[in-house]
């Protein structure tokens, strides 16, 4: 019985190991064969109550941070915020801010004279939706919702959308 059970669980983690890498490389197709990216326009949801300059902030960490990433790993040719003439090949990452809470006054924890112990209890977030179009079709290749927060000394606004540029170009990364 023993020895039947051994081969039924190295069956079962077989199949799971192939669904799992199955489920991947579909994923992984979403943004393949894009050698454009442009960083379009951030709208800002009007009835929220954000700032405008928000979105201004969100562009430039998304044009920032998607090339900070594409040095590294050479995604695409151009990261820009101008379209091309021509649309093959280019994905269009356009966002909107849904909501955001606005930094906290954190208070002074700990008042001890010992480096590195205390600190700042403020926070801050942004959420906001990227969605990446692609190719002349215009059609949405992939939707992503972050809910980006800032916690501690780093309590603002504008560091949760720097936070959460970087996981918009970790998820272009994984989607590549």
């Amino acid at each position: 019985m023993g020895k039947r059970f051994g081969s039924l669980l190295v069956l079962a983690a077989v199949v799971m190991f192939v669904f799992c890498f199955h489920g991947e490389a579909v994923a992984k197709k979403q943004l393949k064969g894009y050698d454009t990216i442009v960083v379009g326009s951030v709208i800002v949801k009007p009835d929220a109550g954000i700032p405008k300059a928000y979105a201004d902030n969100l562009k430039d960490a998304l044009l920032r941070q998607l090339q900070r990433y594409n040095t590294t790993y050479k995604w695409a040719k151009k990261i820009t915020t101008t379209m091309p003439s021509s649309k093959a090949g280019v994905v269009v990452i356009e966002a909107e801010i849904l909501s955001y809470v606005p930094p906290s006054v954190g208070r002074r924890v700990g008042k001890s004279f010992i480096p590195g112990v205390g600190g700042h209890l403020g926070s801050a977030s942004i959420q906001f939706t990227c969605k990446f179009i692609g190719g002349e079709k215009a059609t949405v290749a992939l939707e992503q919702d972050v809910n980006a927060n800032s916690t501690s000394a780093n309590d603002t606004v504008e560091y949760a959308i720097e936070r959460g540029a970087e996981y918009i170009a970790k998820v272009v990364h994984k989607n590549r």
